[in-house]
């Protein structure tokens, strides 16, 4: 009986050995395409920023408010050139840290502050390091709660939102992260 179980456990092991060998045979033959039956591009993974705020290709609505300089301001800011967009609120975890990256990308944004809106939404106190942060690179907003006429403008639904306003204020590209707004709007 020791010698029939000897045998099998070695021809289960000599199969097992050619099985192996088979699916590493396989493995290195497959070029990372999907089998010749499918539509290879059909297994393309395409990313969707979260919506945060209007969607690229809708248009912003109308609005008027007040800089934290006491300047008006309304639609007609994004009337002239390409506008690049942050909405920050106090106590957001993920707006402490991408303001600094959104105040550093302001201040090499083309046209300066003034193709720069940054909207911070709380109490000014609250908001007062922001501002400083801010002043230098954008044109800022305070509105002290959400639903204020610059967040409704920009449909802002989430914090951080982020975006890109053509001139005309519509949307060119919207998202939560500085790497949405630069996304091949083909792929979204």
């Amino acid at each position: 009986m020791s010698i029939f179980a000897v045998s099998f456990a070695g021809l289960v092991g000599v199969l097992n050995l050619l099985l192996t060998a088979g699916v590493i045979r396989r493995m290195r033959a497959y070029d990372g395409q999907p089998s010749g039956r499918s539509d290879p591009g059909r297994w393309r993974v395409v990313y969707k920023p979260p919506r945060v705020m209007r969607a690229a290709g809708e248009c912003l609505g109308a609005f008027h408010g007040r800089t934290v300089r006491g300047e008006p301001i309304g639609e007609e800011f994004f009337a002239r050139s390409t506008t690049l967009v942050g909405a920050f609120t106090s106590g957001c975890t993920a707006c402490e840290e991408r303001l600094p990256e959104f105040a550093e990308f302001a201040a090499a944004f083309p046209g300066g502050g003034a193709n720069v809106l940054a909207l911070l939404v709380g109490d000014a106190g609250d908001l007062a390091g922001k501002v400083r942060l801010l002043e230098p690179v954008a044109t800022v907003v305070v509105e002290p709660d959400r639903g204020g006429p610059v967040g409704e403008a920009l449909g802002v639904r989430a914090y951080p939102a982020l975006a890109l306003v053509e001139p005309g204020g519509v949307v060119g590209a919207s998202g939560a992260e500085m790497e949405h707004l630069f996304l091949d709007p083909a792929e979204v």
